[in-house]
């Protein structure tokens, strides 16, 4: 997709409109309408229009959420009977099929999409409620009832989904959940909550004003219009979308800069920044460390066990070689005045950023 900066790059626009745009599911339908104070209109335009997304990396938060959605299905049976479902429940044999689409609402809209959680269906296999769920660690965000970018997750499934009720299950999670989320019991009151809302007069603030689902869907399929229709994105906010701007900028650099030394520095800074970035947010100094531990413990695991004569040992998707290698003795050379006659010398470089050892 080619794009461009405007001249007062406060927006990107794309040399034609993107022909496969992702859909706006109900994690990104609260950033569109600015309800989402974790990430910016911008930020998920560029991820609509395929510019640049953020690359996902799995840890301890995403981890325990996979783990615990299904427990509170469970759990949510228990409250509601049988006719909770999730979705490879719901669509049996063809589960396989729909999950690798991504969409529940593939070929009925162009603007929305996504998959629920689970739902409440009666006998006649029809929708009565929507149920989204939700693991968090911020309790204090919830002090006064599902904060609104979540609730308006919910409720967009309830909403297309034709659900007269929605429910969203709120569980808080403490240290001791993330680290063994398969032992997370729920206990209504104290670690999970169940809110309960009418689908279509439920409110949020918008604009300062409250308004329903059906008001910010027609909002959103404005914003869709104005934005990904036309391939000119929402204005830029320099402060949010930081991370994005400097990986975009090493892509297309500021015209007056120097496109050869200055661009060169330019990019490598950037993409040094954006690492940092990564590694504090995603705590990958400490995962590099823990799997170099785990290596070398492997290592002298399989060392110890080698026999004397063999070269190679596999374990799972690990092999350990053994190898030898000569050496010459520095020392005694220089005792027998012979190391300068076979000296060879060798230029190396080090390129160090200021303030590096």
């Amino acid at each position: 997709m080619n794009w461009r900066f405007n001249k007062e790059r406060t927006r990107v626009v794309l040399d034609e409109p993107q022909k496969r745009p992702l859909k706006l599911t109900a994690t990104r339908l609260p950033s569109a309408l600015g309800l989402n104070p974790w990430k910016s209109p911008f930020a998920v335009w560029c991820e609509i229009c395929r510019v640049y997304k953020e690359p996902f990396i799995e840890n301890k938060y995403t981890k325990a959420g996979n783990a615990i959605e299904s427990i509170l299905i469970n759990w949510a049976k228990e409250q509601f009977g049988n006719g909770v479902k999730s979705p490879a429940e719901f669509y049996g044999n063809m589960w396989p099929e729909v999950k690798r689409q991504y969409d529940f609402y593939k070929g009925q809209s162009k603007v929305f999409g996504g998959m629920w959680d689970a739902k409440v269906v009666n006998i006649n296999n029809e929708t009565v409620a929507v149920i989204e769920i939700k693991t968090t660690g911020r309790a204090q965000d919830w002090g006064d009832g599902v904060p609104d970018e979540k609730l308006v997750q919910a409720l967009q499934y309830g909403h297309l989904e034709g659900a007269k009720r929605t429910f969203v299950i709120g569980a808080f999670l403490d240290e001791e959940d993330y680290m063994h989320p398969d032992r997370f019991v729920p206990i209504d009151g104290e670690n999970v909550r169940l809110y309960t809302f009418d689908t279509e007069t439920a409110t949020v603030l918008f604009d300062g004003e409250p308004t329903t689902i059906s008001e910010l869907m027609a909002y959103a399929e404005q914003w869709w219009e104005s934005y990904v229709t036309t391939g000119i994105s929402p204005e830029i906010d320099h402060k949010a979308d930081e991370t994005i701007i400097k990986a975009l900028k090493t892509e297309k650099p500021d015209e007056d800069e120097d496109t050869s030394l200055g661009s060169m520095i330019a990019l490598l800074d950037a993409k040094e920044d954006m690492l940092a970035s990564l590694r504090e947010k995603h705590g990958l100094d400490t995962l590099e460390t823990e799997i170099k531990a785990l290596k070398d413990a492997l290592k002298r695991t399989l060392a110890e066990g080698m026999a004397e004569d063999s070269t190679e040992v596999e374990v799972g998707n690990w092999t350990l070689t053994k190898s030898e290698r000569s050496s010459v003795d520095t020392s005694a050379l220089k005792k027998d005045g012979l190391y300068e006659q076979y000296e060879k010398k060798s230029v190396t470089y080090t390129l160090r950023k200021k303030g590096e050892k």
